[in-house]
């Protein structure tokens, strides 16, 4: 073999050498059985420890074919260890049949006592979930058989599987019960102290067992009598189609796999009701709580639209027929006002609006009396995450301020997102707030099933983190911004705005929209919206074609520099309007970058702000967009002159210097040539 070839056969042997340590790394080593090989993994040492001291799970799994879910160590560091758990957990985590994954079914019974049932999400084929624990994929599909020939299979799964438990010195056992026997027998089992009496009277009396019996795999609601700082409820309002909101046929949704704020279909999904549920978490302080969502988007006389949502006090408790979660109130039923609404969050201090609640009374209270006196009301109140936002403190502690700016998240209408989205389809949707001139503007985004609502209110962009929830005299939405308090600069606000992308573009080519970010300096700035654009485009195509050229970028930063000021302060509507005033409502002078003389008219009128320039009466649609260095007013039409478009001005001049250039060119050749 030649020397040029050694080192390359040194190199493949290399790699060789590579693959084989990966494979043992991370395959099971070939251990003469299954649990052989449970007691030489160190990571599996908490499951097998477990099987080993149960003498009907280490019986099993020495004698007969298996298939064994088995938590890493990780999961049970997870967990609260319990008395019980070397009574309840080896079993469950056991099934009697040896099976791949490409083998599971919807649900598979376990070798606890009754045989209750693990039930499996498959969301792809490396994707699955045993109950709430996800497959590890790379350690699962693991076979081998026992001493007596019996074949076995092995899946690592990230949490340790949780049966239905007992409570200690029970006088009476409850094996395998569907989802109606465990709320008949609830006082027996351990339930975290929690009682379901008051949901199960309603069922017994409205006779409706028999949809918490029927088989199959379904998910199931049931609220807890009483949860500490939760509104109660009157019973008398859980009626028939109550109850058939609290379950989901057919699906068993399980915390881990399910979707966030994906809608399920409720029994209570009729032709003449619609009602979904959906899932959501939120971080509330150092944890994780999980929620679920009625939205009734079709109600009745009884049955209002919107939605109402729930705490999941105790989530994942696996019944024969599918899954039960414990909630902290029945789901649908709309009791409370909005104030009373807002009033809920009082000392739930980790709770999405106890920060608004705080800052309403700090503010001196009497905005929720006038909630009250609204009979038709839509709130966005910011979440506990928009108040922390570091960026807006300083504003908070102006409480005059602040008590101002509440009433720009009021709207004097319910507006649920279905209005809005239909309000939406031809044009961009605004409405009044109680903030004179102050609108909303909203955009909504879709992505498949998926609808996303933004609005803007006094500068501020907001995102609908929860839409529709529902109260006796309005709606209530919650946003992640406190609308009112800027917290973008003047180029940051033009780059996340939906409708200012025209003049954002033409700002990033032309480098105008460098300096905007200068926290330094003031700026008040006119700025054509999109639909200025469309309007020139159409007027002057040509003009404006060229405009969005590369080469005439530096044309384009002139006529932006027209509707530019820089100064030591920023200008509002009323600021130009007052000083029209003191000159008798004659013109305004406006000391913008480019025509330090522009002259202007105000006029102040119902329908909100217009300016008069060169003879022409234009719209101000949105003024006082507030910024962190100054103040944006999109106005309708581009202030564009004859003389940037005619022969003598910039475009036409630019075209015909360069034909100038090319003739001059022309002729020193021909002279010297």
């Amino acid at each position: 073999m030649s020397s040029s070839q050694q080192p390359r056969r040194r190199f493949v042997i290399g790699l060789f050498l590579i693959a084989a340590v990966v494979q043992v790394l991370y395959r099971p080593a070939q251990c003469s059985s299954l649990i052989k090989y449970l007691s030489t993994e160190y990571n599996l040492s908490n499951i097998y420890s477990i099987i080993e001291r149960n003498q009907i799970a280490n019986t099993t799994i020495h004698l007969r074919s298996v298939t064994v879910f088995a938590p890493h160590n990780e999961a049970f560091l997870k967990i609260t260890k319990q008395d019980n758990d070397d009574e309840y957990l080896p079993c469950y985590h056991i099934t009697n049949v040896p099976m791949k994954l490409e083998q599971l079914g919807k649900s598979v019974f376990s070798e606890l006592d009754g045989n209750p049932p693990i039930w499996i999400t498959k969301k792809s084929p490396e994707e699955i979930y045993v109950n709430q624990a996800k497959v590890v994929y790379s350690l699962a599909n693991y076979e081998h058989n026992n001493t007596f020939g019996k074949p076995q299979v092995l899946h690592v799964i990230d949490q340790v599987l949780q049966p239905l438990r007992m409570k200690k010195n029970s006088p009476q056992n409850v094996y395998n019960p569907n989802a109606w026997e465990f709320m008949q027998n609830a006082e027996y089992l351990d339930l975290d102290s929690y009682h379901t009496n008051t949901f199960l009277q309603r069922v017994q009396n409205l006779d409706k067992k028999g949809v918490f019996s029927n088989q199959g795999g379904h998910t199931f609601f049931i609220p807890v009598d009483e949860v500490a700082n939760y509104p109660k409820v009157k019973p008398e309002k859980i009626d028939v189609k109550v109850i058939d909101a609290h379950i989901v046929p057919d699906n068993v949704l399980f915390l881990g796999p399910t979707n966030e704020d994906e809608q399920f279909k409720t029994l209570a999904f009729t032709d003449m009701l619609k009602v979904f549920s959906s899932l959501s978490k939120a971080a509330e302080g150092d944890k994780t709580k999980y929620y679920v969502s009625s939205d009734t988007v079709v109600g009745d006389d009884v049955h209002p639209t919107g939605a109402v949502v729930a705490e999941i006090v105790k989530a994942n408790i696996p019944v024969r027929n599918g899954v039960v979660h414990l909630i902290s109130r029945p789901l649908m039923i709309v009791d409370n006002n909005v104030k009373q609404f807002i009033e809920s969050y009082k000392d739930r201090e980790d709770s999405a609006l106890h920060r608004f609640y705080e800052e309403i009374m700090n503010s001196g209270g009497d905005f929720l009396e006038k909630l009250t006196a609204m009979p038709n009301v839509t709130l966005f109140a910011p979440s506990n995450a928009a108040f922390n936002d570091q960026s807006i403190q300083s504003y908070l502690l102006n409480r005059t301020y602040i008590r101002s700016l509440l009433d720009l998240h009021i709207v004097n209408r319910r507006l649920s997102i279905d209005d809005i989205v239909a309000e939406s389809i031809d044009t961009r949707f605004q409405v009044q707030t109680e903030v004179p001139r102050k609108d909303l503007f909203f955009n909504v985004v879709t992505n498949g099933k998926n609808r996303t609502l933004t609005l803007e209110g006094g500068g501020v962009n907001a995102t609908v983190v929860q839409a529709n929830l529902a109260a006796t005299n309005g709606i209530i939405h919650i946003i992640d911004h406190v609308l009112g308090i800027p917290s973008s600069t003047v180029d940051r606000k033009l780059a996340t705005d939906p409708t200012l992308n025209e003049t954002n573009y033409l700002g990033q080519v032309s480098s105008l929209n460098d300096q905007l970010g200068d926290v330094q300096k003031r700026f008040t700035y006119f700025v054509p919206r999109d639909l200025a654009w469309r309007r020139l485009a159409t007027d002057n195509p040509s003009v404006y074609k060229k405009l969005f050229m590369p080469e005439y970028s530096q044309v384009a930063r002139a006529i932006l520099e027209r509707h530019l000021i820089i100064a030591d302060k920023a200008f509002t509507m009323d600021d130009f309007r007052k000083e029209a005033n003191n000159n008798n409502n004659l013109s305004v002078r406006l000391p913008v970058v480019r025509d330090v003389s522009m002259y202007v008219k105000i006029k102040d009128s119902v329908e909100g702000y217009s300016i008069e320039w060169r003879d022409e009466w234009i719209h101000v649609h949105r003024s006082d967009v507030r910024c962190t260095n100054g103040i944006i007013h999109v106005i309708d039409k581009v202030l564009i002159d004859q003389n940037d478009i005619d022969g003598s001005g910039a475009i036409a001049t630019k075209s015909i210097s360069a034909l100038v250039l090319v003739m001059a060119q022309c002729l020193v050749f021909y002279y010297f040539n």
